[in-house]
């Protein structure tokens, strides 16, 4: 999935844009008013340059013996800047200068500014000997003023505007902070965590989403607190007359013996035995919602592990039927209550013992992380119905009693903890099998097509 931009990052390019766009417009309007300033300067030089040299000519030609070196050399350095030719009344060239164009013998007797061969030009007359003068400008100055001051305009812009783009995204993302510490405070809510977003130091803009923000969470929390007392209050209200109802289903059953309603006292009993299982689950639920698993504090988890792997091989119908593989110098310490851990490795195990076939084994391996893996032999699960595992109500196909809440007890403690659960089909090296993997700290696993991990 394309990851969408930020507002920074839009804030950032259009502004820059804006900003190169605004530059180049405003130097091309520039550009405009310094072509008229120098050409008005050059013109003004050229208009000059003819008043000045006019009388000079018309020294020359009276007073031929003295007209070398009269007339200064119109140079800059080594390129011509000006050059002139003196024509009589007719228009006939009877005077250039050196570097005056050869194929010119005849100008205009116009007075004023005009072009010759491409060159600008400015013509001026004696009224009383009817001489005139003609300046064409040589070099190519015009146009070099004119391109220097135009690069000097444009050229910055190819350099500044990476350094305007990178100052407003700067200026933007400082800008932004607030919103990333909004949607950070957001972010943190859950269903294990409800309390009202704090409004204070917002910006004026902020102000009134986290005021609305945090008035949702309220109502939410409200109503989430109504639910799960209803929910723990009739799960633990179901319990003592379920137990008592199977007490007397049980008893029931005996006092038959053999008569033939038998069977339909011991289908009662199992559906009994169902309901109080599912009052259980619920009742865990319940409290998981209320966030009871987070601990502040690290928690050794190994006594925890042994008494329940203990319980397991001690009741009469699962005897020797669970297998701890852990060394004693394990670190089994993480931020959980003892009681959630203690759930969450319950629930898994009895997954394996009542999924496995009769008699098998599971086997529980305690490791670094810290990380509890729990295999069982049995049928592979396929892919489909293992990526449903871990939902509510979610069971795959199998005969097996349950509820169909064990996995996403597990997942919901997890999920409280920061941990992962990862569930695999076949167990990894073997043919068959299942196996869970709950990992109480932050290490992720990769993904295979007979994996999955909730998340």
């Amino acid at each position: 999935m394309k990851r969408p931009w930020s507002i920074a990052l839009r804030l950032a390019l259009w502004l820059s844009i804006g900003t190169a766009v605004f530059w180049i417009g405003a130097a091309a309007i520039s550009t405009v008013v310094l072509q008229h300033e120098l050409q008005e300067a050059f013109d003004d030089t050229l208009s000059q340059s003819a008043y000045r040299l006019l009388p000079l000519a018309l020294h020359d030609l009276r007073e031929p013996d003295e007209r070398e070196g009269l007339i200064p050399a119109m140079t800059d350095g080594d390129d011509a800047a000006f050059t002139y030719l003196v024509h009589d009344a007719n228009g006939n060239v009877i005077i250039r200068a050196d570097d005056a164009p050869e194929s010119i013998t005849i100008v205009s007797t116009a007075e004023g500014y005009s072009d010759i061969d491409g060159r600008r030009t400015y013509a001026i007359t004696d009224l009383q000997s009817g001489l005139g003068i003609v300046v064409l400008e040589m070099s190519d100055h015009r146009r070099e003023a004119l391109s220097g001051a135009t690069s000097t305009l444009f050229w910055p812009l190819a350099g500044l505007i990476p350094l305007i783009g990178a100052g407003i995204w700067l200026a933007v993302r400082l800008a932004m902070r607030p919103v990333e510490r909004l949607s950070g405070d957001i972010a943190l809510r859950g269903s294990g965590n409800l309390t009202p977003v704090s409004e204070a130091g917002q910006p004026a803009e902020l102000a009134p989403i986290a005021r609305e923000v945090a008035a949702l969470l309220r109502r939410l929390d409200a109503a989430m607190e109504s639910e799960r007392s209803f929910a723990a209050n009739s799960a633990h209200e179901l319990r003592t007359p379920v137990a008592g109802a199977l007490a007397q289903t049980q008893r029931l059953a005996l006092e038959l013996g053999q008569h033939p309603a038998v069977g339909r006292v011991q289908d009662v009993e199992k559906s009994l035995r169902h309901l109080s299982l599912l009052s259980e689950k619920l009742l865990q639920l319940a409290r998981l919602e209320a966030g009871f698993a987070r601990s502040e504090v690290l928690v050794d988890l190994r006594p925890v592990l042994d008494i329940v792997v203990r319980d397991f091989n001690t009741a009469q119908a699962t005897a020797g039927r669970v297998r701890l593989e852990a060394d004693t110098n394990t670190d089994l310490r993480a931020k959980i209550t003892a009681d959630a851990f203690a759930i969450a490795v319950r629930n898994v195990i009895q997954n394996g013992l009542a999924h496995g076939p009769a008699g098998g084994i599971v086997t529980v391996q305690a490791s670094q992380g810290p990380t509890i893996t729990v295999c069982n032999p049995g049928s592979v699960v396929p892919p489909d119905i293992l990526a449903r595992l871990g939902a509510r109500f979610a069971r795959g196909e199998t005969s097996a009693s349950g509820t169909g809440l064990g996995l996403a007890i597990v997942k919901a403690i997890l999920d409280q903890v920061g941990g992962r659960v990862l569930l695999s089909s076949p167990i990894p090296g073997e043919t068959a099998g299942f196996q869970a993997t709950l990992f109480f700290g932050t290490t992720v696993q990769p993904f295979s097509e007979t994996k999955k991990l909730i998340a």
